[in-house]
């Protein structure tokens, strides 16, 4: 749908809408209706659900699959058979992209069983990934470099991959997506909406508890269902190819929304910056306009303060890993 067809459309009920329609349709209606070309890298499971999702948005024109095995891009692109979507084998041949979302991963199905079976907590599964995917990432840097485009980072972990880039990349805009589904399992656990801060897979729910042990044991009792699940039954790729959409939706809604993402800290939250970070941020038509309202009690700034002082080191050492690499090449 073109912007002219949308300017077209009267969107006024001149009857009362049906029950439930305008709670259905919030977001797509408030859509921002520009015509989006989308650059997906990775074409694994994750990749697969979330262009699954994403193809059938009205206001994404091109899907461009790149994957560094063309065989699984054109599969992908096969079994979708859309006329969206397309296969490239060149990341330079590409101009005039919007996004580019990466949802690479170099860990293969036997270690992350292994790491899934060795780790006690789903953080040190997503840390455990780093070391496979870093390299990959490094190597899109040229080719990333060339595009006028926001970066989402989907890939593990969320939060060190969303830094290394935007600081490779000369502070270009890169955003991460993960804390949404955090978010997600706290509304679910508490039976409310929650809005959470601090890193994927360690997040801290704004929720003015009173005792530091509640927000210890709270984290436990979800981490420990979601590591248990996925021992049994796999990583849940279709419910994050939904999330993602809905994250998506809301980032390029005309009407200004919240989502939780990993973004850079030009100015002091909590007394911390110079930091991309995971936190609930106001959007408008794919621009961040700040960080919603919260009321972060004592506890919850001592956590977030901790955890993006680990985040700090963990990126520091990641840059040092990869200057020596580059070095040695």
């Amino acid at each position: 749908m073109t912007e002219k067809t949308l300017r077209s459309i009267n969107f006024s009920y001149s009857t009362p809408p049906p029950e439930g329609a305008r709670n259905d349709n919030l977001i797509n209606l408030f859509l921002l209706f520009k015509e989006m070309n989308i650059l997906l890298i990775g074409c694994g499971r994750t990749g697969r659900a979330i262009v699954e999702n994403l193809i059938e948005l009205n206001n994404v024109n091109n899907l461009f699959l790149y994957s560094r095995t063309p065989k699984s891009s054109k599969a992908l692109a096969c079994d979708l058979d859309n006329r969206k979507v397309q296969v490239v084998e060149k990341i330079s041949d590409l101009n005039d992209i919007d996004y580019v979302i990466i949802s690479l991963s170099g860990m293969s199905d036997s270690a992350r069983t292994e790491s899934m079976n060795k780790r006690d907590t789903t953080y040190e599964v997503r840390q455990d990934e780093l070391k496979f995917n870093l390299g990959a990432i490094a190597q899109l840097i040229k080719d990333l470099a060339n595009l006028n485009a926001k970066i989402i980072v989907v890939t593990n972990p969320v939060d060190e991959i969303t830094n290394s880039l935007r600081i490779m990349l000369k502070n270009k805009i890169v955003l991460g997506f993960g804390l949404e589904l955090d978010a997600k399992r706290y509304e679910s656990e508490l039976g409310k909406r929650v809005m959470c801060i601090g890193s994927h897979g360690r997040a801290i729910p704004i929720i003015n508890a009173k005792s530091e042990e509640v927000y210890t044991k709270l984290l436990h009792k979800i981490d420990s269902a979601l590591l248990n699940f996925i021992r049994k039954h796999g990583i849940p790729h279709k419910l994050a190819g939904l999330s993602f959409r809905t994250f998506f939706e809301k980032l390029n809604s005309n009407s200004e929304q919240i989502v939780h993402m990993s973004y850079y800290l030009s100015k002091p939250f909590l007394g911390i910056r110079d930091i991309s970070i995971s936190l609930p941020f106001r959007v408008k038509k794919g621009k961040i306009l700040g960080i919603a309202n919260l009321d972060v009690n004592e506890i919850e700034k001592k956590r977030f303060i901790s955890s993006a002082n680990e985040l700090r080191e963990s990126v520091n050492h990641i840059l040092e890993t990869h200057k020596k690499l580059m070095e040695y090449k």
